[in-house]
């Protein structure tokens, strides 16, 4: 798969390592104790300095998504189509992610979804989310 990778200056900021780990964290903050993403060194609820990073539980729904048809970067054209979704976690953070490559889902507005960071290489890990079952289990596999 083919990624346009982030500087390695980013990645070794928090929110890229605990992905490199296998798990999604969010930058919380330690004062008012609201979530929020992208990290940010200040809260914008209450605008403390004091935040930190806590593990998501990785649920959120679907708010809304769009299959995107031309490559944003040259690099990306082998990859086309791709779909792109804006999911609201159960924290209360509004993210933009996708469906992996290769998946065929039928998404539908307001559905359960549970993420899955997919590891792409050594250093990188994506955040993916997936639609869940009733019993709340990832409702499909991810192709390699």
């Amino acid at each position: 798969m083919t990624v346009i990778r982030p500087g390695d200056e980013f990645l070794r900021e928090p929110y890229w390592q605990h992905l490199a780990e296998g798990t999604l964290h969010l930058n919380c903050c330690n004062d008012c104790g609201s979530a929020h993403h992208p990290p940010s060194p200040i809260c914008p609820k209450c605008r403390s300095f004091n935040t930190g990073w806590k593990p998501a539980t990785g649920k959120g729904t679907l708010k809304s998504f769009a299959v995107a048809r031309h490559a944003v970067h040259p690099l990306l054209a082998d990859q086309v189509p791709y779909v792109i979704t804006l999911v609201d976690l159960e924290e209360g953070v509004r993210m933009v992610s996708g469906i992996p490559q290769g998946m065929d889902v039928d998404l539908k507005i307001g559905m359960p979804l549970e993420c899955k960071v997919i590891r792409i290489d050594d250093r990188l890990a994506l955040p993916y989310f997936l639609p869940v079952d009733e019993a709340g289990n990832a409702t499909t596999e991810v192709p390699d």
